[in-house]
């Protein structure tokens, strides 16, 4: 609690007692679900990190194998062979994720792996619109050694890629939802604090 004594004219010899209530229940309330949502979205985007970096891993070693079809273009980026296409990806993966692990805002976070999901949406309907090979190169060479057909290998990386722009998207929404705020919107709302007048 805080005093304030205050005199002058219009005051009549009063004290005013200046008394901050506990939260109500409703701001209390509030501040929780921003605080679990805060903490939601952290573990999503260091999932995301971590999602990012094992492709680009894969991409990394494959890129330095022998396979013939590292030589041809790719069909879409076609100034491009798919070595030098898997290594520039993967070094933008990297940088990604890196962002995603430093102490940059959020918005800031969402932002770049929202770029990067809207990059691969384009590259992919690129692929659907110009009737090019489904074949992934998402994750190298390392499909092959793991058994996966193309197919399959293009639908586990198209699953990824909606998880992280389905998040990447929730997260956005919340922060611009007005029934769900922010932490530093949750305690803007709190009630004034009360003010009683008492004999001087």
């Amino acid at each position: 609690n805080s005093f304030a004594k205050v005199s002058g004219p219009g005051t009549f010899g009063t004290s005013s007692l200046m008394m901050s209530p506990p939260p109500t229940p409703d701001v209390a309330s509030r501040s929780d679900a921003a605080s679990r949502w805060k903490g939601l979205e952290s573990r999503f985007l260091q999932s995301a990190a971590a999602l990012l970096l094992l492709p680009a891993l894969a991409k990394g070693v494959s890129a330095f194998g022998s396979g013939r079809i590292l030589a041809n273009p790719d069909p879409i980026f076609w100034w491009f062979s798919n070595r030098d296409l898997l290594l520039a990806v993967a070094a933008v993966e990297t940088l990604v994720a890196g962002l995603l692990l430093s102490k940059l805002p959020s918005s800031a976070k969402r932002g770049a792996l929202l770029w990067l999901c809207g990059n691969f949406l384009l590259y992919r309907a690129g692929l659907w619109v110009t009737g090019a090979p489904v074949a992934c190169k998402c994750l190298g060479d390392m499909a092959e050694r793991l058994g996966l057909s193309d197919a399959q290998a293009s639908g586990f990386m198209l699953g990824i890629l909606g998880y992280l722009t389905g998040g990447s998207l929730l997260f956005l929404w919340k922060n611009r939802r007005p029934g769900i705020p922010t932490a530093t919107t949750a305690q803007s709302v709190a009630p004034p604090p009360l003010l009683a007048h008492g004999p001087s």
